[in-house]
């Protein structure tokens, strides 16, 4: 019963994907549960191994994947774009840089469904081409908003320098140097729609 209870305070929560933790090997390989194979469309767990076979997603999974931080990701259809992840609340903006030790929650969803237009991604060398690099390229976006949240920063980063570089640098790594993430929807929406 200690045990339990010792693993329910200081185990690791970090991304919580169909109601369970991501496990990952010693790669930082995920390991999804047969419950998160079940229930998680196949393109938001193929985009999630991806992102985290990348410089910048094995950073990111290193840092978030302690017992201070609890990203919840949701699979929602109705999402009008590929990813959002909502600013969370002052308190844990707050906490970001007040308080080390407090639990920090952040959600993120994304809608495995959106699909890109066929014949509209005019850059398809440097462009996701696949569901699955879309969903790669919407955890890179969409993790990368939660850094920033974590670090106390909240919306609107798009605009910030810093977001952009490191979006850039994200986005190399994936393969698609060339696409956007920023607030004007005509550039980012070109390579893909409903």
């Amino acid at each position: 019963m200690l045990s339990i209870l010792f693993l329910t305070l200081f185990a690791p929560r970090a991304f919580i994907l169909a109601g369970e933790r991501i496990e990952f090997d010693a790669e930082q390989r995920p390991r999804f549960t047969e419950k998160q194979t079940r229930e998680i469309a196949p393109e938001i767990r193929a985009g999630f191994a991806r992102w985290a076979a990348t410089p910048s997603g094995r950073r990111l999974i290193a840092r978030f994947d302690i017992r201070q931080y609890e990203i919840v990701i949701a699979e929602n259809v109705a999402e009008s774009g590929p990813g959002r992840a909502p600013q969370p609340a002052l308190a844990t903006l707050v906490a970001a840089t007040n308080d080390p030790a407090a639990l920090k929650s952040y959600a993120v969803i994304l809608n495995p469904e959106f699909r890109m237009t066929k014949g509209r991604n005019v850059l398809p060398s440097s462009q996701p081409s696949t569901q699955t690099d879309l969903m790669a390229a919407a955890w890179a976006g969409e993790m990368l908003h939660v850094d920033f949240y974590s670090r106390g920063i909240s919306l609107p980063h798009h605009q910030r320098a810093d977001f952009q570089e490191e979006w850039r640098m994200v986005a190399r790594e994936l393969g698609y140097p060339d696409m956007r993430h920023d607030d004007e929807e005509r550039d980012v929406r070109y390579a893909y729609g409903r």
